[in-house]
């Protein structure tokens, strides 16, 4: 009896499966982290200056361009939904229209890029850091196109389960990218040092790269080619899948732009805390990213695998899914953290060489640590309503959680001494606890009314 309650939560046919989807996204996702982490330890080589205006120009330029990303990220569960309910034929068609769609969400975020090199000028007086920053944001805008189509071809990967072609081609990107930053930001022979700048033009060759090697892997895959013509094929416009996949996927690139935005909105209240606190958060939300590329990855399986099985109509794999998804995230989450913690010296001491900002970190870790753990049931929560399609829900608990919740907390423990000495760095760390804690418990109410609704119907 006890055995098969155990089955019951830890499913270990699910489980497998669960892992061989998760694994290639999790090696993908590492190496995006790893390309950040390289241009942190690379521009930090080249002074604090220049570390603070790569900081502040991923505050700025990351929020736009990973919320007009996050739209299509929707394609995924669609076409695994698709898959499920038997119209794989319509797959071609959903490509298109998402490309097209693309096409005019370059445009935004172009438009918004440009707006926001503004905005470098009114957060800072360090000219010198703040004309690095521009020059960054400049270099970064030429990748826009590349940057937002990978999405496309990664979902159509990712819908059919085959998750190893972006972990092949980020491996490889990685690889490239480290020694791009070093030649653009430190110059070797005929090339001049760019400093912090440079990193922005390793970024946009590499994701260029990117782009066209999954393009390409598509193009050489019998069953994908004609998928890959319908992307590169000027088709007419079908009005109403572009209103389905921008319906879905626009709620998801609110709530990014909603959580990228308060964090970009963080860095600024800690701007004019100096160059060595603005490092340290820069350091310590790299470590974040790296513990969270877990239950992130898990996420997009989780959401994979749900849009499958809501497609097919079977709610007992789906039930089964969400208990083993669920305890192994929680159980290797808290490996994770607790490792991280063990080497938490060792793990700072390879990021930076600055005294100060090291012995910052190390505080910033502790908050961290709880972080990781209340982040773990929003990334399965998100991933589980994405496969439902439900995906509205997510932009008001983000709106609430990080605006209305988190900001004005950030704001209070950061830079005031209203309900306490102000925490500085610190500060900003326990209001993300805080959001977290509010957004997990939504999102989890929210998919235990959407379940009952889909599986009603069947």
């Amino acid at each position: 009896m006890k055995e098969h309650s155990w089955k019951n939560w830890l499913n270990p046919t699910e489980l497998w499966k669960l892992i061989v989807l998760t694994l290639p996204l999790y090696i993908a996702n590492l190496t995006r982290i790893g390309m950040a982490v390289t241009d942190t330890i690379v521009a930090g080589k080249a002074g604090l200056t220049d570390l603070a205006a790569v900081s502040l120009g991923v505050a700025i330029i990351a929020p736009i361009m990973m919320s007009v990303g996050a739209i299509v990220t929707i394609v995924s569960p669609m076409v695994a939904r698709l898959r499920g309910a038997s119209q794989e034929s319509r797959v071609g068609s959903l490509l298109c229209n998402a490309k097209n769609l693309s096409l005019r969400l370059m445009l935004v975020e172009l438009v918004l890029l440009l707006i926001a090199s503004g905005i470098f000028g009114l957060v800072s007086d360090d000219e010198a850091m703040v004309s690095t920053a521009r020059m960054y944001l400049y270099l970064v805008i030429l990748n826009v196109p590349a940057s937002i189509m990978q999405r496309v071809v990664l979902g159509c990967f990712e819908g059919y389960r085959q998750t190893w072609p972006g972990m092949v081609v980020f491996l490889v990107a990685l690889l490239i990218n480290i020694p791009l930053n070093f030649l653009f930001v430190l110059g070797w022979g005929p090339i001049p040092a760019m400093g912090g700048a440079g990193c922005g033009l390793a970024t946009t060759i590499v994701h260029w790269f990117i782009f066209l090697s999954l393009l390409g892997i598509l193009y050489a895959m019998p069953e994908h080619r004609a998928h890959a013509h319908a992307l590169l094929a000027w088709r007419p416009t079908c009005p109403r899948t572009v209103k389905k996949i921008f319906h879905l996927g626009f709620p998801l690139g609110v709530a990014t732009m909603c959580e990228m935005g308060f964090f970009g909105a963080v860095m600024l209240f800690i701007t004019p805390l100096g160059s060595a606190v603005m490092g340290a958060q820069q350091v310590a939300m790299n470590i974040s990213r790296l513990l969270f590329t877990l239950p992130l990855s898990l996420g997009v399986a989780v959401s994979i695998r749900s849009a499958y099985f809501v497609g097919a109509g079977r709610k007992d794999p789906f039930d089964t899914l969400v208990k083993t998804s669920s305890l192994f995230t929680f159980a290797v989450v808290a490996i994770l953290v607790a490792l991280m913690l063990h080497w938490r010296h060792e793990i700072v001491g390879g990021m930076t060489s600055s005294d100060a900002v090291a012995d910052l970190v190390l505080v910033l870790l502790v908050y961290c640590a709880i972080y990781q753990l209340v982040d773990a049931a929003q990334a399965i929560a998100s991933g589980l309503l994405r496969g439902c399609h439900d995906t509205r829900v997510i932009t008001w608990v983000n709106i609430v959680s990080y605006w209305f919740v988190g900001l004005p907390l950030a704001y209070v423990f950061i830079c005031t001494d209203w309900v306490r000495p102000a925490m500085g760095a610190a500060g900003a760390w326990v209001s993300f606890i805080a959001i977290l804690l509010v957004a997990s418990v939504c999102l989890i109410c929210r998919f235990c009314h959407t379940r009952k609704l889909i599986f009603s119907a069947h």
